[in-house]
């Protein structure tokens, strides 16, 4: 760029500034903010704390720190924002404010990147200067600047990328033109890191740029663009590979958020007009009427006149900023949920395009007006995000608040950890209306307080109700919920109903909301794990069975109770091993000590010896033979792996197949899964969906996978043809993505289990979910052999055929 490095110097100066003064309208925002982070900002902030708990144990060149890593975020919301976020949490502490802190640097990247773009696209120092105060001035950016949502971060990342797209194109050779090339690959790789669908802003003109090359035969330049792309795929390939089957589901599922909220459709004139409607009110009247007015003073005076112009201007700039414009409007428009948030990153690309019309005239007169609407702009900025005195049809969109000090949420979370100070608890939420308080809310502060405590909503289905009313520990309710229809408001009325009734919880605290209802605090009064404290020491892990009723009844759950003591460190980080044994014939009770839910805090380690107790149940299988059964236990170590034997007084219990339970606890979820992995074993998947995405309500942590992985991982190696182990195990490495260990264990299963077409079935499944369609394709052509009449084969073949580019055959 032919400046001086003094005017070189003076422009940074100005856009540190813009970004100074935009640094002090935010921090004053949050400073006068004590609001309550609504649904999805809690969301997002709660993920990012998850974030920060993993880096606290960072292990860069660890393959299962990584694995872990990337597992945090199996949905859409991509990783970026948060990772980005984990240094202001280290820096300035956990919360709403400090993550904030990373649009700062959000705000750097936009402001620094639309002046280079103009500089580069118009030879304008002056249009790069007035875009970027632009995007300083834009509602729409201070709004998103004072809040913490993926889409600033993504915008800024975009607004990068497509300013680096935009100068390497025209760069064919030397070390800057291959350096470039590098930056753009990282570029593209944190847009898709940042959010999968952010691709979609620079996809047609990198389209067009690819053309031009081939058509000019520049080949440097499609070499170029495939080192890009290669390190792009280096960049977010892992997180794909992992991830891109539930980030496929889950942003579907995302796009039918807006038939839901009635946006209107694409096929209509409304869907395509939601967007401009929205210019005025985000870019900001003042900004936007003078920047097309001059525009069209411009036009008249110049053009139709044919006067000459001053200045030469760089039409092909502006073009190819419209075409970036129109092109992502286009796509954006075709999605059903229309919220301005999803075009956020076309702003800065706006301001550029109003900057340039804002300075087309040179002339003093014309230099009032702007003055005039950059000063009227601020004003509304101003009066966007805080209670000024002015019109409130231009403002009060976002204003700070203190409503944070009215409600009782970090009351509420305090109330559960004194309750439970040794165990991680999961709070069922009946849902709450508020944005202020509901799963996403008390969830954020649970996190807060050192991660021990989970929200979690309650099901919306009838049938549902019964079961999870047995599996949460706490649960909250609220006077006067919104009255809904159907079958979601029915559910909602009789789950209140039965929390407020039930005989087996007991109200531990209540709160008078802003509002004037009330919102109450319910504890399970036999809770399933009680954790005590002892004052007497006790060496290495000791099992006491207590069992009420030597009469176990086959083919249901029976109540047992086990007292467990030891130091906190081997409870915390022990699995028991527990086997009925009949002769030939026998019942495994594996799982965690206290379910998996000891837990008092990131870096909590106390001293002394803690007594366990389990009141749970223990499903006895159908078909297992009558009569009497023997314990033996064993202790496995997570930490080493080690397995140590179990002095247990004799405990037996008879098996039999008459009798009555009235009541018992809730099942374990390691046995849960026992059960459902006969279910897998039959092809019947649809149960067993439904029925993880209850547990993973139940134990939000998953820890109950790694106890089956471990505690089946030990059973398989002194019982290798055990299938409903190896199913059971399927099911756990399958939810853990865990590709490598599920396919030797499915292979493993084909031995045992051959003549089963849906293990041959769920092998390619797998298979092509690794990408590998031709390691998938003989194993469907044995499931075809055994039973060609398996609804889903056809599917597979078919996605076989597309991987392995093969016309796709109907059968």
């Amino acid at each position: 760029m032919n400046y001086s490095i003094t005017r070189f110097k003076k422009d940074y100066l100005i856009l540190f500034l813009i970004w100074f003064i935009g640094l002090i309208i935010d921090r004053l925002w949050f400073l006068l903010d004590e609001s309550i982070p609504s649904y999805d900002q809690s969301a997002h902030l709660t993920t990012a704390l998850h974030h920060y708990r993993i880096f606290q144990n960072i292990h860069i060149f660890s393959g299962d720190w990584w694995l872990s890593l990337w597992k945090l975020t199996p949905s859409y919301r991509a990783p970026f924002v948060y990772i980005c976020t984990v240094p202001f949490f280290f820096l300035f502490g956990k919360g709403y404010d400090q993550a904030s802190l990373v649009n700062l640097i959000y705000s750097a990247v936009i402001i620094i990147s639309v002046y280079h773009l103009a500089n580069y696209l118009f030879k304008s120092s002056k249009i790069g200067i007035t875009a970027s105060l632009f995007c300083l001035l834009f509602p729409i950016l201070g709004i998103m600047r004072t809040d913490y949502l993926l889409d600033y971060g993504l915008t800024a990342i975009v607004t990068l990328t497509f300013t680096i797209l935009t100068i390497w194109q025209d760069y064919a050779r030397g070390f800057k033109s291959w350096l470039l090339t590098l930056a753009l690959g990282l570029g593209i790789g944190l847009i898709m890191l940042a959010k999968p669908t952010g691709f979609i802003f620079i996809l047609i003109p990198a389209v067009l740029i690819l053309i031009s090359f081939i058509r000019q035969r520049k080949y440097i330049k499609l070499l170029q663009t495939g080192l890009s792309l290669i390190t792009a795929w280096l960049i977010c390939g892992s997180w794909y590979s992992l991830n891109w089957l539930t980030i496929i589901t889950s942003a579907i599922n995302a796009n039918n958020v807006g038939k839901n909220e009635g946006d209107p459709p694409v096929t209509t004139i409304a869907g395509w007009l939601v967007y401009p409607q929205m210019l005025p009110e985000t870019v900001g009247f003042p900004i936007l009427f003078v920047s097309m007015g001059i525009l069209l003073v411009y036009v008249i005076n110049y053009k139709f006149a044919h006067q000459e112009v001053r200045e030469q201007r760089i039409t092909s700039g502006i073009n190819w900023l419209i075409i970036y414009l129109f092109s992502s409007y286009i796509i954006c428009s075709l999605g059903t949920n229309k919220d301005v948030r999803f075009i956020l990153p076309l702003f800065p690309i706006i301001a550029l395009i109003l900057a340039y019309w804002f300075n087309l005239i040179d002339n003093k007169n014309f230099d009032k007006v702007r003055l005039i609407a950059i000063g009227l702009s601020g004003i509304i900025l101003l009066n966007n995000l805080f209670p000024l005195p002015i019109i409130q049809a231009w403002g009060g969109k976002h204003l700070p608040s203190d409503e944070g000090k009215k409600y009782p949420l970090a009351q509420l979370i305090d109330k559960i950890n004194q309750t439970n100070p040794y165990l991680r608890s999961t709070l069922g939420v009946i849902p709450v209306s508020t944005s202020q308080v509901n799963e996403f809310t008390l969830d954020y502060f649970g996190t807060l307080a050192d991660f021990r405590v989970y929200g979690r909503k309650v099901t919306m289905k009838l049938s549902q109700v019964e079961q999870d009313l047995k599996y949460f520990p706490w649960y909250v309710t609220k006077d006067n919920e919104p009255d809904e229809a159907g079958e979601r408001g029915e559910t909602k009325r009789k789950f209140k109903a039965l929390v407020e009734s039930d005989p087996n919880l007991k109200l531990q605290a209540d709160w008078v909301l802003p509002s004037g209802d009330k919102l109450r605090l319910y504890k399970r009064v036999n809770p399933d794990v009680v954790v005590e404290k002892l004052n007497n020491g006790n060496s290495g892990i000791n099992l006491q069975p207590v069992i009420s009723n030597n009469h176990l009844l086959v083919g249901q759950s029976n109540p047992v109770s086990y007292q467990i003591t030891g130091d906190w460190d081997d409870l915390q980080n022990g699995l028991l091993l527990l086997k009925w044994q009949h002769d030939k014939s026998s019942w495994y009770h594996d799982r965690a000590i206290g379910l998996g839910n000891l837990y008092c805090g990131v870096k909590c380690h106390p001293q002394g010896s803690f007594q366990v107790t389990e009141n749970i149940s223990t499903f006895i299988p159908q078909g297992l033979a009558l009569g009497e059964y023997q314990l033996s236990a064993e202790y496995l170590d997570r930490r080493t792996g080690k397995v140590t034997p179990l002095n247990i007084p004799p405990t037996i219990v008879n098996v039999t197949n008459k009798g009555k339970i009235d009541k018992a606890p809730a099942l374990d979820l390691v046995s849960q899964m026992s059960q459902l992995a006969l279910e897998l074993q039959q092809g019947k998947l649809d149960n067993i969906f439904v029925q993880i995405d209850n547990f993973n309500q139940y134990d939000p942590t998953q820890d109950y996978l790694k106890q089956i992985e471990l505690a089946a991982n030990y059973r398989l190696q002194t019982e290798p043809s055990n299938r409903n182990w190896r199913y059971t195990l399927v099911l756990a490495e399958l939810l853990q993505r865990q590709v490598p260990e599920l396919i030797a264990n499915l292979t493993e299963l084909t031995k045992y289990d051959a003549k089963n077409p849906y293990v041959w079935l769920y092998l390619a499944f797998v298979y092509l979910y690794d990408f590998q369609p031709r390691q998938a394709e003989p194993k469907l052509a044995i499931a075809e052999k055994l039973n060609p009449n398996i609804p889903e084969l056809k599917t597979l073949k078919t996605v076989t055929n597309i991987m392995r580019f093969l016309p796709i055959i109907h059968f």
